[in-house]
């Protein structure tokens, strides 16, 4: 039975293209650490310190279909309703976990596409209208899902670009000695300090050591060190 599978399919597919294989870039944002967290262990039993969406992907593993039409609905529905909860945009929390995301969405696609399989077509119950209601609501929330994910990087990758430090501009700061590429790459305070100390032989050496490493350091390792934010959201491939 085909219930929407060729266009959930393609949202899946469509979801993995954009979003799947982000890199483990992190990103400090106050107290709260975001990194992209790469393939976890999906097998074996559910553990208290399994994410939710790792969580679910075993749940999705534990679902065996049966040889009736009616069970094999009621494991589909029971999928759908696991995937559907699943399906809320809750900002970086969401990115640093992504990857699970598109695994998750993955295994329920496979899934399902099995199980559908093993209902006859000419079944009819109510319990097939509510298993398509239930498909396209989450087609519906998919799409959301997709858009919220975009706007949220596409906007806050903006704001990297527009804070983003540049390299150059920091060199010309350093050049002096008197540590004013530390106003511009850190803190003003910095920069305060290295000028009123300026007359002892330490802080000139800082200040060069500071200069001479900011000449070798590649563009790459720049914004690693001074860009997170840029580097964080410029990791993961928007398509429009």
């Amino acid at each position: 039975m085909n219930i929407l599978n060729d266009v959930v399919s393609g949202a899946a597919r469509q979801f993995g293209r954009e979003f799947g294989r982000a890199g483990a870039n992190s990103i400090l944002k106050g107290a709260n650490y975001y990194a992209v967290k790469n393939a976890s262990d999906y097998s074996g039993r559910i553990k208290p310190s399994d994410s939710e969406v790792v969580k679910s992907i075993k749940e999705i593993n534990k679902v065996k279909f049966v040889s009736t039409n009616k069970g094999n609905i009621s494991r589909l529905i029971e999928l759908t309703d696991l995937i559907i909860s699943n399906l809320d945009f809750n900002g970086n929390q969401t990115l640093s976990e992504i990857n699970e995301i598109t695994e998750l969405i993955n295994q329920y696609n496979d899934k399902f596409n099995h199980g559908s399989a093993l209902v006859e077509d000419d079944y009819k119950e109510k319990s097939v209208e509510y298993l398509e209601e239930r498909r396209n609501e989450f087609i519906i929330l998919m799409d959301k899902f997709n858009n919220d994910i975009k706007n949220h990087i596409e906007q806050n990758l903006e704001i990297a670009k527009k804070n983003k430090k540049s390299k150059k501009t920091a060199l010309l700061l350093a050049i002096p000695l008197l540590g004013f590429q530390w106003a511009y790459l850190k803190s003003p305070g910095y920069t305060v300090l290295s000028i009123v100390l300026c007359w002892t032989i330490i802080v000139p050496v800082i200040n060069l050591i500071s200069l001479l490493k900011l000449l070798f350091m590649n563009e790459n390792k720049f914004d690693q060190e001074f860009n997170p934010e840029y580097v964080y959201f410029s990791q993961f491939n928007i398509k429009n």
